[in-house]
């Protein structure tokens, strides 16, 4: 009987797959074809008719039903987005749009509830109409381009728009939980200085007596500015790329510049750049050259290194509170301030 060998190969683990295999089936239901035919079961097919007739090209129906497709399953209209606004992301992702490409840049952002929430306020009521002519024209240019179609081309075509979508929103939450990770690092460090804390915020008293703010914020991932008696004075851009990937670490660099960049032009002279891949950081000063220090995200959290000691000593001086040696207290400034 012949033995296994033991692999000397790492395990690999899937989980990322298997995570996106369950979100998939989500979006599924939500927003791709099982949740345009359970539409179609609760509207009037002679309603549907009807709007795709005004909505859309003769030629462009007649195509679509060369090829034994209904029109609804290409082209929208009002009487199916507002029935179940949800499948407002089942055309954007047939036709190739992504959700930062959609919403965020241009006209459409006002029609992000639809997709997110499912839910039509009735303020955007009036305007699905225009909306859907807009879709249905780029319906028609999908529908002229393509030589063959059917529901597996559809099922195919979202499946190659939601990829990236899927990949973009885990990269959201690792950097989310990355920066977490950070935020409560500076809470245990500026503990004995906190006077007031929100879910975002941290208001520290510095040895001067002046406040310090250190925030969450979207652009940078975190930033600490000064209250002075003349205004708020910046002082350092936190950006935090929670990513283990090395092969995409320069691109997440690249995005950490250009907001570094933008904190320049606002008034801050610190800029730290916080990652989990390694990178060597002769290629690091290359991609984000504004970076004042950078640090790796593991070894600051490790308690006891000479990162953390070093992440240490460098907020301690730049906010003004203790020294390279520990924390200054509220209770050490008092006994100061007795003798």
């Amino acid at each position: 009987m012949e033995r296994r060998q033991s692999m000397t190969l790492p395990q690999l683990d899937p989980k990322l797959q298997i995570s996106f295999y369950y979100r998939l089936q989500a979006i599924r239901e939500m927003c791709m074809h099982n949740a345009l035919a359970r539409t179609l079961n609760n509207v009037e097919l002679a309603e549907v008719n009807g709007e795709l007739d005004t909505y859309v090209s003769a030629g462009a129906l007649r195509r679509v039903a060369s090829f034994g497709v209904r029109g609804e399953v290409i082209f929208p209209v009002p009487c199916i987005l507002s029935k179940n606004p949800f499948l407002l992301g089942y055309y954007r992702l047939l036709y190739g749009f992504s959700q930062k490409e959609f919403y965020n840049r241009g006209p459409f952002g006002r029609f992000k509830k639809l997709e997110a929430t499912g839910v039509l306020p009735q303020c955007l009521a009036p305007q699905v109409a225009e909306l859907c002519r807009c879709l249905g024209a780029a319906g028609e240019r999908l529908v002229e381009a393509l030589d063959a179609l059917s529901l597996d081309v559809v099922k195919e075509l979202q499946i190659l728009t939601l990829g990236p979508q899927l990949r973009g929103s885990e990269n959201t939450r690792i950097g989310q939980e990355a920066t977490t990770e950070v935020f409560d690092l500076l809470r245990a460090l500026v503990s004995g200085n906190i006077v007031e804390e929100t879910r975002r915020t941290l208001i520290v008293r510095n040895d001067a007596g002046r406040i310090v703010l250190i925030e969450f914020a979207s652009d940078p991932d975190i930033c600490i500015t000064e209250k002075l008696p003349s205004g708020v004075r910046p002082l350092v851009s936190m950006e935090i790329k929670g990513g283990r990937d090395v092969s995409n670490v320069h691109n997440r660099l690249g995005e950490a510049e250009k907001s570094h960049q933008k904190a320049r032009a606002r008034g801050f002279f610190e800029f730290w750049t916080l990652v989990r891949a390694g990178v060597l950081l002769q290629a690091a000063r290359t991609e984000s050259p504004t970076t004042s220090h950078f640090f790796n995200i593991d070894e600051v959290l490790q308690d006891g290194s000479s990162e953390r000691r070093r992440f240490h000593d460098l907020l301690y001086s730049v906010i003004g509170i203790g020294s390279a040696t520990g924390v200054s207290s509220r209770a050490d400034r008092g006994r100061r301030r007795t003798t």
